[in-house]
Order: C-alpha cells, then sequence, then structure tokens
C-alpha cells in the first residue's frame, strides 16, 4: 500500500516548544483558532511600557501563527491512503446517486429491460454529443426538433405513459400546422394587419370596420401556392424558424414575437365553434403521446359567435367543460381528466386584478370540478410583482369560495428584483404549484419553504430555451433541483408555438439536461407520479 506523505517543514524552536517532545498530530486535539484582534493587542500589554506592548502583540501574533501551522502539519500528515480515498469517494458519490428525483423508484422486472434499452440509448447520445459537440439539449429547440425526433432515446419516451400536463396555456396547444391546415380552411374567416404591422383573424359573417379585413381565402388565392401562404401563416401563428438565433437575437425580440403570434390566432380560435374543434384536437393530440390528463390555463377571451355575439366568461368555460366531457366519453379509456385555470394577465391595474377575482369566484362556484383554480401569466421580468396585488390574491382565499392559486414566479435568471421575489410571494399567497418557478434555487428560504409545504414547481425545460431564459439546458438551474430530489413537474407550456405535440419533448430535454447521466428510468417514473400527485383534485373525490 502506497502511503503518499507530504513534508512537514521544522518549526522554529519557539514555536516547537508548543508541542511536547513525541506527540503526534494523530493524538492532539484541533485547535480552533480565530484571528488576532486589536483587543487581544491592548489586552497583552495594557499596563506596560511601548516595549513591553510591542512584545505582547508580537507574542500573541506568534501564538496564532503557531496553531495556523499546527492544523497544515496535522491535515498533512493525515493524507489519505488509497483505500480510504477510494471508499471515501464512492461514498460521497453514493449518497448523491439516492438523492438524485426519483431514485426510491422500485422498477418492475419489465421496467428493468425497459430502463437498460433506454440507458444504452442515453450513454450512446450523450457520449456522441460529448465528443462532437452536437449535443441537441444544449442548442435551441427550434434548430433541432427534427433531429430530437430521430433521437432513440426520444422515440423510447414517446411510448412511455407521462402523467398529467401540468403547465399547459390554452391557445398555444393544438399543433400550428393543423390550424392552419384546418381552420384557415373555413368559410368566413377574415384576416387584416394593423397599422403597426400585427396580423388580425376573425371569423365574421360581415366584417366591421376595425380593420381592412379581407377573406382568408381570398388572400390565399393570390399567393403562387396555397403552401406558400399556409407556411407564412405557420410563421406568423408560431416561433418556427430554421434561424432562431438570427431572427430572435435577444429575449425582449422573441416574446415580442411569441405575444404577436398569440395575438394573430386567438381572434380565429376564440370563434365558438372553431374552439370546440380547437380544443378537441389539443385532447387527441396529447392522449397520443400518452398523456392521462391536463390542467391548462387560459386568459378567457370571450368566445363569440358568428353574429359577434360574445359569450359570457361562464358560459365560454360551459364551452370548455362540455368539450372536455365529449372527448374524455369517447376516450375513456386513455383519457381521464381536464381542468381548467383562470390566468389572465399580470399587465394591469389594481383594479383590474379586483375584477379577475370577481370572476375566479364565480367560475370555481359554478364549476367546482373543472375549474382548478387562478394565476396570472405573462413575461415576468416586464410585468407587475404578486405584491403589488396583495389585496386582492388573498382575498382568493376569503369567503365561502375559496380559489386555490398556481402562480407564474421565479420565471427569470435574475437575483434580487421583483420577478425572483415573486417565489416568496406565491408562498405566502399558499400556491399549490408555482409556474417555472427556477429561480427557487437561489433562494434557500424559498426553497425550504416549499419543501415543507410540499409546493412543486412546475419545470417547462423547452420552453425556457426557445424564450431565451436558459439557452443550454445543461445548465438548468432545475438541474441541481434535480440532484436534491426536490419537488416538480414537467410540463409543456406553449408546445405548438415551437413544433412540439404532448410532453414527450419536454420529459426528454429533462431527462438528457436536467437529470444528468445518472439519472434513468426512475427519473422518468417519479416525474409521472409527481404530475398525478400535484394534480388538483376537484371538490368530490376522486380515484
Amino acid at each position: 500500500m502506497i502511503r503518499r506523505q507530504y513534508p512537514v517543514r521544522p518549526l522554529p524552536r519557539r514555536f516547537s516548544e508548543a508541542a511536547p517532545a513525541g506527540s503526534s498530530c494523530a493524538s492532539a486535539s484541533r485547535p480552533q483558532l480565530a484571528a488576532p484582534s486589536i483587543g487581544i493587542y491592548s489586552r497583552v500589554g495594557n499596563k506596560g511600557t511601548g516595549t513591553e506592548k510591542g512584545r505582547g502583540c508580537r507574542l500573541c501574533v506568534e501564538m496564532y501563527l503557531v496553531g495556523v501551522l499546527l492544523l497544515w502539519a496535522c491535515g498533512a500528515a493525515h493524507a489519505l491512503d488509497n483505500d480510504t480515498y477510494w471508499g471515501e469517494r464512492e461514498r460521497i458519490l453514493a449518497q448523491e446517486q439516492v438523492a438524485i428525483l426519483g431514485q426510491d423508484q422500485v422498477l418492475t422486472a419489465e421496467e428493468q429491460v425497459v430502463n437498460s434499452l433506454l440507458m444504452k440509448a442515453k450513454m450512446l447520445e450523450m457520449d456522441a454529443g460529448f465528443e462532437s459537440l452536437n449535443y441537441l439539449p444544449a442548442k435551441n429547440f427550434l434548430a433541432v426538433r427534427e433531429q430530437i425526433e430521430a433521437s432513440d432515446v426520444f422515440q423510447i419516451v414517446r411510448m412511455m405513459p407521462k402523467g398529467v400536463a401540468l403547465h399547459l396555456h390554452d391557445t398555444t396547444l393544438a399543433s400550428v400546422a393543423w390550424v392552419v391546415e384546418e381552420l384557415t380552411y373555413w368559410e368566413n374567416l377574415y384576416m387584416c394587419y394593423t397599422s403597426e404591422g400585427q396580423l388580425l383573424t376573425k371569423f365574421m359573417a360581415n366584417p366591421d370596420a376595425s380593420c381592412t379585413w379581407q377573406l382568408v381565402s381570398e388572400v390565399r388565392a393570390t399567393y403562387p401556392s396555397d403552401d406558400v401562404f399556409d407556411q407564412e401563416l405557420v410563421e406568423k401563428f408560431s416561433l418556427i424558424t430554421a434561424n432562431p438565433e438570427e431572427k430572435y437575437p435577444d429575449i425582449n425580440s422573441v416574446w415580442q414575437a411569441f405575444e404577436h403570434g398569440l395575438i394573430a390566432m386567438t381572434g380565429m380560435v376564440m370563434y365558438r365553434p372553431a374552439w370546440e374543434a380547437y380544443l378537441y384536437r389539443v385532447l387527441q393530440e396529447f392522449a397520443a403521446d400518452n398523456v392521462l390528463a391536463i390542467e391548462f390555463r387560459g386568459t378567457l377571451p370571450p368566445l363569440y359567435e358568428i353574429d359577434g355575439t360574445e359569450l359570457t366568461p361562464a358560459d365560454s368555460v360551459a364551452v370548455y367543460r362540455n368539450v372536455s366531457q365529449r372527448f374524455i366519453a369517447d376516450h375513456g379509456d386513455e383519457f381521464f381528466s381536464v381542468r381548467f385555470i383562470y390566468a389572465p394577465t399580470r399587465h394591469v391595474d389594481v383594479e383590474t386584478v379586483w375584477n379577475y377575482v370577481t370572476i375566479a369566484k364565480e367560475l370555481r362556484s359554478k364549476f367546482p370540478d373543472f375549474v382548478a383554480g387562478f394565476d396570472l401569466v405573462g413575461q415576468e421580468d416586464l410585468g407587475l410583482p404578486l405584491k403589488d396585488f396583495l389585496e386582492p390574491l388573498l382575498s382568493l382565499s376569503e369567503g365561502e369560495v375559496h380559489v386555490p392559486v398556481f402562480y407564474h414566479a421565479g420565471e427569470t435568471a435574475w437575483l434580487g428584483m421583483s420577478t425572483d421575489e415573486n417565489l416568496i410571494d406565491a408562498l405566502l399567497l399558499n400556491a399549490s404549484r408555482i409556474g417555472h418557478g427556477y429561480a427557487i434555487s437561489k433562494h434557500p428560504q424559498a426553497k425550504q419553504m416549499a419543501r415543507e409545504k410540499d409546493v412543486a414547481i412546475e419545470v417547462c425545460p423547452v420552453s425556457n430555451q426557445v424564450l431565451m431564459l436558459v439557452p443550454d439546458l445543461r445548465n438548468h438551474p432545475v438541474a441541481s433541483l434535480v440532484a436534491e430530489g426536490f419537488p416538480m413537474v414537467v410540463s409543456a407550456d406553449d408546445p405548438a408555438t415551437w413544433g412540439a405535440q404532448g410532453l414527450s419533448y419536454d420529459f426528454y430535454e429533462a431527462f438528457l439536461a436536467l437529470g444528468g447521466a445518472k439519472a434513468d428510468l426512475r427519473f422518468l417514473k417519479q416525474l409521472a407520479i409527481n404530475s398525478i400527485k400535484y394534480k388538483q383534485p376537484g371538490r368530490r373525490s376522486q380515484s
């Protein structure tokens, strides 16, 4: 056995006298040292002459240095031997391994076979990325989506059950290609561009004078082909592009394009018959991806009829519920639940939030098993913080109708700003889950509070990357939370906006980037279990 030694320098005689002859560091107790202070200097020689005071100061410094050198010498003499070193290393790594999210899950014999195939594919993909630097989670999803779809890991993930999708937004769920190929070919759909260049769409029997409306069918006929026009619409309704870095050079530009796409499509899909077809298609796509249920957020723009008549918020939600019930009746063997979270924009004043609260309580009262709760949405860095709306938000838990809350909070790279401090407010306001919430890794007290309250964060890795919040998903703050086993779910946010469907793309990114090389099938299984655990139950009991 080779014992690695470091030379111990001989001490000056005065220093060596501090330890008895023949004593060893192994048997000596470690002194607790504090740096010498002005107070020590003054106490040593405060009654003597200036010379005595100087001697006292030097003696104090020498005694302190003796202790420092003894600690250094003892540490050197206790260098680990080979066996101890490797044993300690294995112990530390084993402790880290068992802390990873999902490591306490037990796999069945069949799952172990799948895990073996999955991990083999994962290691091949990670090794190739390490060598070539072409690691897909490190690149903008918009540029590598097709490569992800060709991945063996992705193909396995796609076949797996994924539980419940808990963080979704209403008008960005059905694939944009379907919207263009289906809804934009319906009769009576008009389009126009505002003076600022914003595309608007709306179904009308007779166009109004609010804009220079043209029938979509007539505009399409002026293009060289339907495909050319349809591709232009896809780009207007989404962020899909082959060159994301060039088209969206910074976070504000990509968010602006994102919001323009939402505005462009919302008028079309809020036509009641179009919304019914749209929501049914959403549920089909998620069911096809082996998702068992969804909770989706919506700003609740009013549904309308062809004559322009607008439905009330309650009537609109009734349509949401009826479509959901119809789909569940048609697919009861593969899909079991749909819930709605009323989530209007945070870019408003306090009076408007009071109105939100009134609507939320009405909806929760009328649809207790469909309306799950309340949230505020919009780019968090540019919106008002939760604390600015404290009084109306506190009132959500008062009175006969209690409204659960699921606030977006901590969706930011900043630290010490009102945006990341939203996490504290969300927890104090008793959020059932926190949307995104990854800035919690920088807030130890908030992290501890979330653990104690068992509040999960809703992680949407593809969204965070495309919207330029975390460019390389290996550096995502949530990776450290995965390593600690922090409560979380993975969801898709606005999948249609970047050409995704269901949850598979986000599960793939989480598996390869957030979980690292050692996260296996147990990690994915835990994510699915968590999604069911943290799903908001209705007022009536649910199996």
